[in-house]
């Protein structure tokens, strides 16, 4: 039978994978996003937000982030791992693409962009789908199908209805979101990755309670995989961004470090969706659901502000072990 033996979460995006320099330029894109108003927050942001946006505080929250990234990377290699679901949304949308609430990627392998070939664009998140240049530079990874097929199939079984996806469309590569363990948690190894698509967005967006139970169910046929594996899961994304929530990821962390599975399953749907990408908090809700009774070790949380009306993101990293 199969080994349930590790969960991460880790954050992802711009903050990792700019450096603190081009922080401010990301700041000014906030300005001009169309998600929310960025007048309404400069006036209802709390005072001393000036002190957090410094060179000095952003080459430390930087830093500290890259090193837990480099002890996450640590954990991940020790723990020999022979497959991995990352649980994560997808990010960029097609008019012509369906958005389930869950679904699996089950292609034979995975086409990731080489990010060192091509850095991280802090505009790109304004380009229109249809008009974004094709990735250049792209590597096929592997997936797994079996596991993807059983997942899917033991899921359906339990109840929940998941969606499957065979390919991205010719030219395209994996959305960021699930290729992000590569680059910065596998340290260059080529262990199998199932996409795991969890929908952040509304309406289609599943409540706290039911990313849970998906994440029990996921933990339970995860084990029962009749197959000899080691197997782990990452909640790549999150906690609060690009509105930092620093009572909100601190409730949460507090909840995913003490297994207080109320608190993660009674999440209010606003507040979750103040910021747009904050609701990838369910992504932790799932893994921390899986790992249970496991609880979360927290490595480390950097409210990363890069502006005065509380832009930034809550740079969250842990680990189920």
């Amino acid at each position: 039978m199969a080994e349930l033996v590790l969960g991460v979460g880790s954050s992802h995006g711009p903050s990792i994978q700019s450096p603190p320099e081009r922080w401010a330029r990301l700041a000014d894109g906030d300005t001009r996003d169309p998600r929310f108003d960025y007048q309404e927050l400069l006036q209802a942001a709390p005072a001393g937000l000036e002190r957090e946006i410094t060179s000095e505080v952003q080459h430390a929250r930087h830093g500290a982030a890259h090193k837990a990234l480099a002890k996450l990377t640590d954990i991940v290699a020790n723990a020999r791992l022979d497959a991995i679901v990352v649980i994560s949304n997808q990010h960029r949308i097609r008019p012509t693409d369906n958005h389930p609430v869950f679904g699996v990627f089950r292609g034979a392998t995975l086409p990731v962009m080489r990010r060192a070939d091509e850095p991280f664009d802090p505009d790109s998140r304004f380009v229109d789908e249809s008009k974004r240049p094709r990735a250049k530079t792209m590597v096929e990874k592997p997936a797994h199908q079996a596991l993807a097929n059983y997942l899917i199939e033991s899921l359906i079984e339990k109840g929940f209805d998941i969606a499957c996806t065979d390919q991205v469309p010719d030219g395209a590569a994996i959305d960021d979101a699930f290729a992000f363990p590569y680059e910065w948690l596998m340290a260059g190894a080529d262990t199998p990755l199932i996409p795991f698509h969890l929908s952040r967005d509304l309406p289609n967006q599943a409540t706290p309670k039911r990313c849970y139970e998906l994440g029990t169910a996921l933990g339970a046929v995860l084990r029962d995989w009749d197959v000899d594996a080691r197997v782990g899961l990452v909640s790549s994304g999150g906690l609060s961004h690009q509105i930092v929530d620093e009572e909100l990821d601190r409730r949460v962390v507090e909840a995913l470090t003490t297994g207080d599975a109320d608190t993660l399953c009674g999440l209010e749907k606003d507040r979750l969706n103040r910021g747009p990408g904050t609701p990838e908090i369910l992504n932790w809700i799932a893994v921390a659901a899986a790992m249970a009774p496991k609880k979360m070790t927290l490595v480390d949380y950097l409210p990363a502000y890069r502006s005065v009306a509380g832009t930034g993101h809550g740079l969250t990293f842990g680990y189920w072990q």
